[in-house]
This record gives C-alpha cells, structure tokens and sequence, in this order.
C-alpha cells in the first residue's frame, strides 16, 4: 500500500498537470511576433473586440512575473493562488481542494514541496507538464477563437475594465468552453477571467490576476 505521503505527491502532480492543461485556455493565445490584428496598445473596446483580446494575450505573454488567484468548481475543486517569475519559476499555493496547505516551487527542471511546514526535495520535475502552466499561450489558440464580443465597460477591484466574451477549445484535447476576460482599460492586460467549460471534471474557474506586483521566486531555504 503506497504511503499517505506518496498519494499525496501523486495527487498534487495531477493537479500540477491539471492547472497546466486549464491554465493554458485562460488566454486564447499568442505568438513571439506581433500579435494578429492588435496593436499592443491599451484596449479599444467594440471597435476591434478580436484584436484587443489577441493583444492582450501578447501582452501576458510577455510579462515577467505574475500573480494568478485561482478558483475552480467541480467534481474536484481547486483553491490555489500561481506565482510565476520569467523565465521558469512558479510557486503554487495550495488553499483549498485537493493539497490544501502545501506549496511547491518549480525552478526550471527542480521541484520542492513544503508540507507540514518544511521543504523537500521532489525528484527531478517533468518538463512535460510544467511549461503549459504558461508556454502553451502560442498562436495555435487564436485558430479556434471566435465568437469575440464587447460586452461593455465595468470595473474590477475599482480598476477601469473594457470586458469581452469568446468561445474557443483547449489546445490540448479541443474541449470547448466560453469565457469572460476583463482587460485593464488603459493597461490592456488581464484582471479577470471566468472559463466555463462543458466538458470534463472542471466547470468553471475564475482567476483574478496580479501584474503590477513583482514576483521573486528563489530556492527553498530547508
């Protein structure tokens, strides 16, 4: 019979892969050039909804750190807040759901897990499921992304907001799902999101974004 310790690594591995494959539909995509009809600029509202959303992307894509508030609701639920600081580092807090209570930290290929208030040593992390946390943001996603709509000006924790809705697929697996996206009216980046998907275990996650706070992200002290 496998360890209590052991079932629980497993398990955070699968949300890890999880959090990846759902992480990489909360933006509909973007590429290393300039990004299909947008200008980079700050949001336009109705006069170009696609290009504002495909710029946004660009611009998230882009940003050396960030701050993601995470709450999804299913068969599983996932509380957890992702900090990531360019070029490979994250810090997954575990609030609520499966894991509550432990951290880990991915540096490149090096993983470490905090339980019971000490960090250990994970062995060496798969590639595979680590970079789609954010890498998966290619143009491949801007393929399938229609339906884009101005769906008016609103406010977010007292920011300025321009929101819009799309419908689009995972790049993985071409699960569809819709989305409503509140971009920064004079940032253009991201300060909401919420992904309902009509497939799957997850129905629903909500991430609230943090892009001005800068994010360090160094190797655990045992």
């Amino acid at each position: 019979m496998r360890s209590r310790s052991s079932i629980v690594i497993i398990a955070l591995l699968l949300a890890i892969m999880l959090l990846g494959c759902k992480l990489s539909s909360l933006m509909p995509g973007s590429g290393g050039g300039p990004a299909p009809g947008g200008s980079g600029g700050t949001a336009t509202g109705d006069a170009d909804p696609r290009a504002d959303v495909v710029a946004a992307s660009k611009k998230f894509i882009d940003l050396k750190s960030f701050t993601a508030n995470m709450d999804g609701m299913g068969q599983t639920p996932i509380q957890s807040k992702v900090e990531y600081a360019a070029p490979d580092r994250f810090h997954i807090t575990y609030l609520g759901g499966t894991g509550a209570g432990i951290e880990m930290i991915m540096i490149g290929d090096q993983m470490f897990m905090k339980t019971g208030g000490k960090w250990s040593k994970m062995p060496t992390a798969n590639k595979t499921s680590i970079p789609t946390l954010r890498d998966s943001f290619t143009e491949e996603g801007l393929k399938t992304l229609t339906d884009v709509k101005f769906e008016g000006e609103e406010s977010v924790d007292g920011t300025a907001a321009l929101a819009y809705s799309y419908k689009n697929q995972t790049p993985v697996g071409g699960y569809p799902f819709t989305s409503k996206i509140w971009l920064g009216k004079e940032s253009g980046l991201p300060l909401k999101i919420i992904v309902d998907y009509t497939n799957g275990t997850l129905k629903q996650m909500t991430i609230n974004y943090d892009t001005q706070t800068p994010v360090t992200i160094d190797e655990p002290v045992k």
